[in-house]
């Protein structure tokens, strides 16, 4: 219901936010966690970088999911000039280098490929239990209803 004098298009949401989310070791967390990212981005008028986001976070949470005995956490914050997703787990070693080749035929192993390759940054961070995964996409919010 509106309120007499107020606008039917909701404000603009504050340029910094961030959402965390707790993700237990479990094969279905990458479906939720698009499905969570869809609604925050949809909400936040960031519509435009959905695809690659949950793509990209996708791959991040199947890694984590694979290699960590445990659950992982999950940040997206958004500042003025990007989007950036981080992904923690409990899996002290380092995500496998991008430069090493393939085969053709395998069906695993290019994650981290495909997020060097879509992401406009991307990194790692070590910590003494585990380590945090990370990527940024520039983003503009959408003009006009969300």
């Amino acid at each position: 219901m509106r309120t007499p004098g107020t606008s039917a298009t909701p404000e603009l949401p504050d340029p910094h936010w961030s959402y965390g989310f707790l993700i237990p070791h479990d094969p279905r967390a990458a479906s939720v966690v698009r499905a969570a990212l869809r609604a925050i981005l949809r909400a936040t008028r960031l519509g435009c970088v959905a695809d690659t986001v949950e793509l990209l976070t996708s791959e991040l949470i199947t890694n984590a999911y694979r290699h960590s005995p445990s659950d992982a956490y999950v940040n997206v914050e958004h500042t003025p000039d990007a989007l950036t997703v981080t992904v923690w787990d409990h899996c002290a070693d380092p995500p496998v280098p991008t430069g090493v080749q393939r085969d053709d035929d395998a069906e695993s192993g290019r994650g981290l490929t495909i997020v060097e390759a879509c992401a406009d940054e991307w990194g790692v961070r070590h910590f003494p239990y585990g380590k945090a995964v990370w990527f940024s996409v520039v983003s503009k919010v959408e003009e006009g209803g969300a």
